[in-house]
């Protein structure tokens, strides 16, 4: 993409440049993941033309002050250096603000200049209240793997948080891991394909979930595609957990291939069994096991710490799950 500024010279009247993009402002709360130190802040927009939605304007002029900005105080707010000249109509644009307070509130705003030297009217103000956004997004469901000729096709549920930023895919040689990010750049779609896979079979895949500040949902319950031939049944996280006495809790088994005389036991935190759920035969693929949070005599456990225990032929798993008032 050619960033160059439109040549000085051509000496025009030209149309007053408009902001159509809207300014926003969200904090990097992590600086592992945002690659950014934690008094930063990053500012995103769309460049506009310099003829209204035509053309690349000149010049972007990004300035932050501690109280609103507006055309009347533009000058006395602080010019934000080293924001790049603009691409053309409609590129999507980001710069990290650095040196800030966290616990300060600060209003950012911009305008652009074409190549005759004509401002803009200002931007939205956007504002920070100095709040660090730690909540991570919810983890992606129902994600399903299919195989078609080298490659590994793999679609889930789209989140639906408003400040969702995309997905980080992994893939693993077995259902418990270790699994290592295969995407590049963020995937901002609710799918990816894995083309080629690693030769011999056997892969598995977790997605998760990350937003603007940077924060990453936990791991997907895993799935496989090109497996062998195996019996394996691997026990999943349940969730919600902790969960209420009201809840009922999901407990998602990956299924290698069809097997028979599986049951999960609930065991107390003295390892008495107060539940036992027989699933008899089970398909192989994704399955979910209800749990209505009560014992075998059909009243509610009581708060505590239980063990959810997989077992059957060659079958082992166990979750610790937390029963809350």
């Amino acid at each position: 993409m050619d960033r160059t500024p439109a040549k000085a010279g051509r000496c025009r009247r030209g149309g007053i440049p408009l902001v159509t993009g809207l300014l926003l402002a969200s904090a990097l709360a992590s600086p592992a993941r945002a690659q950014a130190p934690a008094d930063s802040l990053r500012v995103s927009w769309t460049d506009p033309g310099d003829d209204g939605l035509i053309g690349t304007a000149a010049l972007i002029d990004l300035r932050r002050s501690s109280s609103p900005i507006t055309l009347a105080n533009w000058n006395q707010a602080t010019l934000v250096p080293g924001v790049q000249h603009p691409g053309p109509a409609g590129t999507p644009e980001q710069f990290v603000v650095h040196g800030l307070d966290y616990g300060s509130t600060y209003y950012f705003a911009l305008r652009v200049s074409d190549e005759a030297g004509n401002w803009s009217p200002l931007s939205n103000v956007a504002v920070w209240n100095g709040i660090v956004d730690t909540t991570p997004p919810s983890v992606p469901r129902t994600l399903a793997a299919t195989l078609q000729g080298g490659t590994v096709h793999l679609t889930w549920t789209p989140d639906t948080e408003s400040d969702l930023a995309g997905y980080n895919v992994y893939r693993g040689a077995a259902a418990a891991g270790p699994y290592a990010r295969v995407n590049g750049a963020l995937v901002t779609a609710a799918s990816f394909d894995d083309a080629p896979p690693p030769a011999g079979g056997g892969w598995w895949y977790q997605v998760t979930a990350l937003d603007q500040a940077g924060n990453e949902s936990a791991a997907s319950t895993p799935v496989g595609a090109g497996l062998p031939g195996t019996s394996t049944i691997v026990m999943a996280p349940p969730y919600p957990n902790p969960s209420r006495r009201a809840d009922v809790v999901q407990i998602p088994l990956v299924v290698g291939m069809s097997g028979a005389g599986v049951r999960i036991e609930i065991r107390d935190a003295a390892g008495q069994c107060v539940r036992r759920l027989d699933l008899g035969s089970i398909g192989a693929g994704n399955q979910e096991v209800t749990w209505d949070g009560k014992n075998d005599a059909g009243r509610l456990v009581a708060p505590g710490i239980y063990t959810a225990i997989l077992t059957g032929h060659e079958l082992t798993g166990l979750a610790r799950l937390v029963r809350l008032p």
